[in-house]
C-alpha cells in the first residue's frame, strides 16, 4: 500500500501505513504534470512539461521505458486496461498512443 507525491520533477513514493519514503523516481527535467498507476500497482507512468513520458518500476524505483517529444508539453497520461499501451495528451492537443 503505497502512494506517490510529486515535488517539482521528482516522484516520491511513500508507505500508506508508516509514511516512510520508500523511494524517489528521478529523471524528469521539467515539472511533472501527470501520473498513473498500473492496475497491478507494479509500475507508474509519468508525463512532464519537458515532453517526456516515463515508465517506472515501483519495486526497483528505476525507469523502464521512455519517449520524449520536446515539442509537446504533456499534461495528462493514462494506461490501457492491460497496461501495455500508454496514452498522453499535451500542448499540441493531440492524443498520442505509445508503447513504452
Amino acid at each position: 500500500h503505497l502512494f506517490p507525491a510529486v515535488h517539482g520533477n521528482v516522484i516520491q513514493i511513500y508507505s500508506t501505513y508508516s509514511f516512510d519514503n520508500i523511494g524517489n523516481l528521478k529523471g524528469h527535467n521539467g515539472k511533472i504534470r501527470g501520473l498513473v498507476w498500473s492496475h497491478d500497482d507494479a509500475k507508474i507512468i509519468s508525463c512532464g512539461q519537458e515532453g517526456a513520458v516515463y515508465e517506472w518500476s515501483v519495486k526497483t524505483c528505476k525507469r523502464e521505458g521512455e519517449t520524449v517529444l520536446k515539442s509537446c508539453s504533456y499534461t495528462g497520461v493514462t494506461l490501457s486496461a492491460d497496461a501495455k499501451t500508454t496514452y498522453a495528451v499535451g500542448s499540441d492537443r493531440t492524443l498520442k498512443e505509445m508503447n513504452l
